[in-house]
């Protein structure tokens, strides 16, 4: 049996205790019937059982609390801080007054925190895999500006508040140090804490969460840089820390450059070599996570925080199916529910609120420098969002988000409690403001945040913003077969160039059956090796031959979507706001034959196109084809005759944007346009802003100096709806498409008296004319819906 002297901290005061191990160590015991019957060793004398204990005590105290709590809305991460409360010292000891706990003793203390930082460590890992940092990033100047102010508007504030209250209170110089890092902590956002939060509000892929998680980002590699800097400046040689803080940064630098040459290009090779549905290979896993836990352990041994490591791996993981997925699926499940509670526990359980001296300068300098940087960090988070407009509850809500404090916050305050920079009573004060904090967090997200703008873009995603010569990026979904033809005839007839290309975003749309858990998968990420009879096999081939024919000019991408119906506006949604589209294409739910009788009818997809309407983050476009674009041939290319186009223009947001598709499609030479702009005589001389937005959409057109002699414009002034009506009808006969805009919810005279009559409010009150049984004709219309901001 050998020794060795460790302490502890009980009170203010430092307690030094001789440990005497077993050795060889003491793993496994007999079991409680053999100490209660044959008198052998007490079987808490072996780390195994002890451990067991632990989890087992951790587990059933954190569910108990989470069981009550969550009827009230509460976090998991409030339960296990309240199991730390109940475990910890606050009770056991102040009750009884001695220490009576015969689980989380001291002799127990090292194994514990060894398992429970190794927890950490993976839970850092899977934040980073979970996490798409390309679509993370891609919230532009929002992010870039909302993480900057978070971080520096409560630095500034909360550094001025040290430097008075400091001079005011005459603190000592180790207060003095131990405020500015208290500071510091206090104003960092921790991207895993952010995205936790996120996860569990279930908001995390929405546009809010998104720029939540991008601003959280931006403040993480701030708040690092910042470190750096400040540590070269102020360290100095002479303290010795100029070396080591260049050697941090530079090793930290030559990782992430080897983990972007070497680490992500094999990520990448392992999805290309696995088959589309099928999960990754097991020794791929098990080889991730070998080099995981050898590169956290080169950075300890070398004096990097250990944490940069398991978080950059995670980054150059890909998210999602199949290598994602995998690493998660095996390795969630343990960390989430038994370590990271355990971590969280025993990290509370070191706090004791009866050392908190209220009457100390000290502590309540702490407090006053505390709610400077919450009202600070609070409001710094908001100003970003004022200027760029974003909406007032959404703003809110994101202050909120930044302002979230959780298990990375346990964990600094920890360590610089360990290295004796905080004293034991403000390490308690700081477990109740993370407490406090993140009960009051996700209440005020809750209350803020609407979730029927999950999807909501704060930037612009349509046709009519566009740059005149910018990438089209549009969405088609996919239900049938029929509906591969008509999306690319009509993508023929938007006139795709090299200089103002098209990516095609197909997504096959298939009812999830006979499968537990529904699927999404990209072909293009793993073509190489494709399943014989893949689900969208067919489609893939389409539109590849598609892209090669128009090669330089369009990119197509194939994906599939096994879903239940009522989840698939997700996966569109998801997919245009991944893509930053500008354009969704959905095909109408009614099919028609090529001679312009009725076929079928599906009810499901009218429901499906219905969510999208309303839930989009960007432009929506039904296409009803109606017999003409569901050739198999492509009609514009290879047409005799032009293809006859005419967009009808009544005003408005919709009929804009429909307006701006279709001189789109007018700079092709096989293609003529008409606008026919039908009007109201109760319109002349209205100068109101929105008649002057569509006089400027107009102009080009009127003039005939759009740049194409193929376009005309007429004007029809009708005095109510069944004038507009009679219009319209002859129109089936004479064109091959026609654009019209939705419309919804727009009174206007030229369209009074039909609102009662219109079947497919989807369509508005002129596509929804266009789409009855009672116009002849084999034709398509597609009815635009412009981007709800």
């Amino acid at each position: 049996m050998g020794s060795k002297t460790t302490s502890t901290d009980l009170g203010n005061d430092t307690l030094a205790y001789t440990i005497c191990p077993y050795l060889p160590p003491r793993v496994n015991s007999d079991g409680i019937w053999g100490y209660l019957f044959d008198r052998v060793s007490n079987p808490l004398n072996y780390s195994l059982t002890r451990l067991n204990l632990e989890l087992i005590t951790v587990f059933l105290v954190t569910e108990a609390c989470h069981f009550v709590l969550k009827r009230i809305g509460m976090t998991k991460l409030v339960s296990q801080i309240l199991a730390g409360i109940i475990l910890g010292p606050n009770i056991f000891v102040h009750l009884s007054g001695k220490d009576v706990r015969i689980l989380f003793t001291i002799e127990s203390q090292e194994l514990v925190d060894t398992i429970t930082h190794f927890g950490y460590l993976v839970f850092i890992l899977l934040t980073g895999v979970k996490m798409d940092v390309n679509m993370v990033l891609l919230t532009g100047k929002n992010g870039l500006y909302t993480g900057i102010a978070s971080l520096l508007v409560p630095l500034v504030f909360g550094l001025s508040g040290v430097v008075n209250f400091s001079a005011s209170r005459r603190l000592p110089r180790e207060h003095k140090f131990a405020l500015v890092n208290f500071v510091a902590l206090q104003s960092i956002t921790p991207f895993p804490i952010v995205s936790c939060l996120l996860d569990d509000l279930k908001i995390l892929n929405s546009e809010l969460g998104r720029l939540g998680l991008s601003s959280a980002l931006i403040s993480d590699v701030l708040s690092m840089f910042l470190q750096v800097i400040t540590t070269l400046a102020i360290g100095g040689v002479g303290h010795g820390k100029l070396k080591q803080a260049s050697g941090t940064f530079a090793g930290v630098l030559l990782y992430l450059v080897f983990v972007v040459k070497v680490i992500r290009p094999a990520m990448n090779w392992i999805i290309r070599r696995t088959p589309e549905g099928r999960p990754v290979n097991n020794g791929y896993v098990y080889a991730i996570i070998l080099y995981f836990v050898a590169s956290t352990v080169i950075f300890q041994l070398v004096g990097i925080p250990s944490f940069f490591a398991p978080f950059i791996l995670g980054l150059a993981i890909p998210d999602g199916p199949p290598l994602g997925v995998s690493l998660v699926e095996k390795l969630d499940c343990f960390t989430s529910g038994v370590l990271l509670p355990l971590f969280i526990t025993t990290r509370v359980m070191k706090a004791n609120f009866a050392d908190i001296q209220y009457s100390s300068d000290f502590l309540q300098v702490s407090s006053i420098i505390t709610a400077i940087v919450v009202v600070a960090k609070f409001i710094g988070s908001m100003i970003p969002s004022i200027v760029l407009k974003i909406p007032k509850r959404d703003m809110l809500a994101l202050a909120f988000i930044m302002s979230s404090k959780g298990v990375v916050d346990l964990v600094a305050v920890s360590f610089v409690r360990d290295n004796k920079i905080l004293t034991n009573d403000i390490y308690s004060f700081m477990v109740v403001v993370i407490l406090a904090i993140a009960i009051i967090t996700p209440y005020g997200v809750k209350y803020f945040y609407d979730p029927s703008r999950k999807y909501a873009g704060y930037q612009q995603r349509n046709i009519l913003h566009l740059k005149p010569n910018a990438e089209l990026r549009i969405v088609a979904t996919i239900h049938r077969p029929d509906n591969v033809a008509a999306i690319l005839n009509l993508l023929d007839a938007t006139c795709p160039t090299k200089e103002r290309p098209i990516a095609l975003y197909g997504l096959h749309l298939i009812e999830l059956v006979g499968r537990a858990t529904p699927l999404f998968i990209s072909h293009r990420m793993q073509r190489r090796v494709l399943i014989k009879n893949s689900y969208s096999e067919n489609i893939i081939t389409a539109f590849s031959h598609y892209e090669q024919d128009h090669w330089g000019t369009i990119s197509a991408n194939v994906y599939t979507a096994i879903s239940p119906p009522r989840l698939m506006n997700e996966d569109i949604c998801m997919l245009a706001l991944n893509k930053l589209a500008s354009l969704i294409v959905l095909p109408f739910h009614r099919k028609w034959s090529e001679d312009g009788s009725l076929e079928s009818e599906d009810k499901k997809l009218r429901m499906l196109n219905s969510s999208v309407l309303e839930r989009a983050p960007c432009s929506v476009g039904i296409l009803v084809d109606r017999g003409f674009l569901g050739g198999s041939n492509s009609l514009v290319s290879s047409a005799q005759s032009p293809l006859r186009v005419a967009m009808i223009f009544l005003g408005g947001n919709d009929d804009r944007e429909a307006l701006t598709l279709a001189k789109r499609m007018a700079s092709g030479a096989n293609i003529t346009l008409e606008v026919i702009h039908i009007t109201h005589h109760s319109d002349k001389g209205i100068s109101d802003w929105e008649k002057m937005y569509d006089s400027e959409v107009l102009k080009d057109v009127k003039s005939g100096s759009i740049g194409s002699r193929n376009v005309s414009y007429r004007e029809e002034m009708v005095d109510d709806g069944p004038n507009t009506a009679l219009i319209i009808r002859p129109m089936g006969n004479k064109y091959d498409l026609i654009i019209v805009g939705r419309r919804q919810r727009e009174a206007s005279p030229q369209t009074s008296g039909l609102h009662e009559w219109s079947e497919f409010p989807e369509l508005g009150v002129i596509g929804d004319l266009l789409a009855t049984t009672d116009i002849i004709g084999s034709f398509s219309v597609l009815v635009i819906q412009q981007q709800k901001v």
